[in-house]
């Protein structure tokens, strides 16, 4: 019946563990799946990199139209004697119109580059998507542990100070030695000293969880840990945004490549015009005048300009290929070294469901039995079996981070 009554007495405690969070403080509780909405929601720097694709699909309309066309307004051939509009035959008021054309297919590859641009920013959008999600997670489980460490402390302190309670009890009977007291004392202390930095690394958690949702950040959390999308099984650096931002970032530089090669043609200028003349002093009307006139621009100096513009242009295109292949070398060595970390975590939390869990609860058991009528002895047991939850708790915590961290490479799976 003793034993009974200590078990059930163990696992009420680990209950308390759990549910101490949501039961103390009031007000909703601050679910992952709400922190991830919230984020996803109102992060400042998702939203800068949205409104960059805005801004990018708005360029992607304008840069292969022609430049707006010139008006011109003018006077011509006015004689400086006596500046009369209507003296000379050759002076006129002139209106006309003036546009640009640049060279070769400079426009439609603007325009490419335009929507190189545009897609560029999308994936990154994806990217700052997903690292979002793996800091929000990584976070919020972080402070899901330490909030579970500060209420277990607490459960331990209480333990502690009734061992030494009982201790000091037994040394004043002359029932025990004065260094069981000073141990005792010693394990108080301990843990009086951890809840400092606990609660400092609780607040800023809290704080760097505010940066993403706000103020819910401070909200309480559940009582259990949620799970995460499984990880797929396979991962191809192609498909993570980062190195498709990489790729559509040597598409454009392809394009300028040919961009350069198109200022070795001429760009020229249409100029259409009007001239309008007065009658002649004696009454007689004079003809108006149209004008029209093409300019071309003249690409001779080519070795100071436009040969050192492609050579520009095609060292940017081989530094974008290096880039593509160091980011997908970063990508594989990320995935396997993350990968190997969480089979590690996987199997030991494995090991410690299926025989240490058991194997301390078992001690428990013993060493209860073994001092029925020593409250030391159980309190002893009770502290160990908190001890061993806690390293379990901070194992699991640690394989959801993980996974997290490999969800972020390979991206979660579609429903």
């Amino acid at each position: 019946m003793f034993i009974r009554t200590v078990l059930s007495r163990i696992a009420g405690i680990l209950i308390i563990q759990l549910a101490a969070v949501s039961s103390v403080l009031a007000g909703p509780e601050l679910t992952l799946a709400e922190a991830e909405r919230l984020a996803l929601a109102h992060a400042p720097w998702l939203q800068h990199h949205r409104t960059n694709a805005d801004a990018a699909a708005e360029r992607a309309v304008y840069q292969s139209r022609l430049p707006d066309p010139q008006l011109t307004l003018g006077f011509l051939n006015v004689p400086t004697d006596s500046f009369s509009l209507s003296e000379e035959d050759m002076t006129m008021t002139m209106v006309g119109i003036r546009q640009a054309f640049p060279p070769g297919r400079t426009l439609k590859l603007k325009g490419q580059v335009a929507e190189k641009e545009l897609t560029r920013e999308q994936v990154r959008v994806d990217m700052e998507r997903r690292n979002l999600l793996r800091q929000v997670r990584q976070t919020w489980i972080e402070l899901y542990f330490q909030k579970q460490s500060l209420n277990t402390l607490d459960e331990l302190r209480r333990l502690a100070r009734k061992q030494l309670e009982a201790s000091e009890g037994r040394y004043r009977a002359a029932q025990e030695m004065q260094q069981t007291v000073l141990k005792s004392r010693q394990a108080l202390a301990r843990l009086n000293e951890r809840e400092p930095m606990l609660r400092a690394q609780a607040a800023r958690l809290q704080a760097q969880l505010a940066r993403w949702v706000g103020e819910a950040a401070y909200q309480p959390l559940p009582a259990e840990l949620p799970p995460l999308p499984a990880v797929p099984e396979t991962f191809d650096p192609a498909q993570h945004p980062d190195w498709l931002a990489a790729q559509y970032g040597l598409e454009q530089a392809r394009l300028e490549v040919d961009m350069a090669r198109q200022e070795y043609k001429p760009g020229w200028m249409l100029d259409l015009s009007y001239g309008f003349r007065r009658p002649m002093p004696g009454g007689m009307e004079r003809p108006d005048m149209v004008s029209a006139m093409v300019t071309l621009d003249m690409p001779i100096f080519r070795d100071k300009r436009q040969d050192r513009r492609l050579a520009e242009k095609q060292a940017m295109e081989t530094g974008m290929r290096y880039e593509i292949e160091d980011k997908r070398r970063e990508l594989e060595v990320m995935y396997r070294s993350m990968r190997a970390e969480y089979d590690a975590l996987t199997e030991r939390e494995n090991i410690f469901v299926q025989q240490l869990l058991p194997a301390t609860r078992r001690e428990s058991q013993v060493t209860v039995a073994g001092f029925a009528r020593d409250q030391a002895g159980y309190r002893e047991a009770i502290m160990n079996t908190l001890d061993t939850e806690l390293e379990y708790l901070r194992l699991r915590a640690d394989r959801i981070k993980a996974q997290a961290e490999l969800l972020y490479l390979t991206g979660e799976p579609q429903s």
